[in-house]
């Protein structure tokens, strides 16, 4: 929400768990890429991540379908995942975030992502598990470790690395955070509470977007399972040609 970029970059990050711990994540990988290496961010959307591949030479690639108020101008070039338009083996890095979910054909997605990428080249990975639909009707599926570590080896690729994005806690503060949007803008019952809708729109944003995501983004390290998270960020490798099956 528009409010929250008023607030310290440190509060908003522990609000907003589920992006500021991916793209911590996807940061420390990007931090280990070769400068000059061709990366390709399959899926960018607006390309929130560019600036962490600055070192690298990075494309940018989408569909431009999935939300119609994003603004895909910095886009390389459009282009359906399921058929790249780009020759095997060239990138030596493939990003992908939070796309999986969005695309019919997952199986072919990562197909064609093993394709493009060289040898010994990495795929960074992300992938909701507990997440409410969005963009749809291009909205599909979720995720768990085990789905994606076998889409992954069925598509060639060997996953060295998969962190679930955070626990039971921090999904719950997620889910939380959408209370006053649920409650106020999606139910005209509120419209019937006249001059209390706005005070009472304020407590709420004030007890379930600020006081409790704060409270569960501290007690998440309680969930030592972390079998309830709200997604997977995952490193998976293509292997060396002289790689042993």
């Amino acid at each position: 929400m528009s409010w929250r970029r008023y607030l310290p970059s440190s509060l908003r990050d522990m609000i907003e768990v589920d992006a500021s711990e991916l793209k911590r994540l996807l940061a420390e990988a990007a931090a280990e890429v070769p400068r000059n290496s061709l990366v390709l961010d399959a899926g960018a959307g607006e390309g929130q991540y560019r600036d962490l591949f600055s070192h690298t030479r990075y494309i940018g690639v989408d569909l431009a379908v999935g939300d119609a108020a994003w603004n895909y101008s910095g886009l390389s070039a459009l282009n359906t995942l399921e058929r790249l338009s780009f020759p095997d083996g060239v990138f030596d890095v493939v990003v992908c975030t939070q796309v999986l979910e969005h695309v019919a054909e997952p199986e072919r997605v990562l197909c064609e992502l093993q394709r493009v990428l060289r040898p010994g080249g990495r795929l960074l990975l992300s992938a909701p598990q507990r997440w409410h639909e969005h963009q749809t009707p291009h909205d599909f599926f979720r995720y768990t470790s085990y789905g994606l570590e076998h889409l992954l080896a069925k598509a060639g690729l060997v996953a060295e690395q998969m962190t679930p994005l955070g626990g039971y806690f921090w999904f719950l503060g997620f889910q939380l955070r959408l209370f006053t949007y649920w409650a106020f803008s999606r139910n005209t019952w509120s419209r019937r509470l006249g001059p209390l809708a706005l005070p009472l729109k304020a407590i709420s944003v004030g007890v379930f977007e600020i006081a409790l995501p704060l409270l569960l983004y501290y007690v998440d390290p309680l969930d030592a399972m972390r079998e309830a998270t709200l997604g997977h960020f995952c490193i998976a490798r293509k292997p060396a040609l002289d790689e042993p099956a």
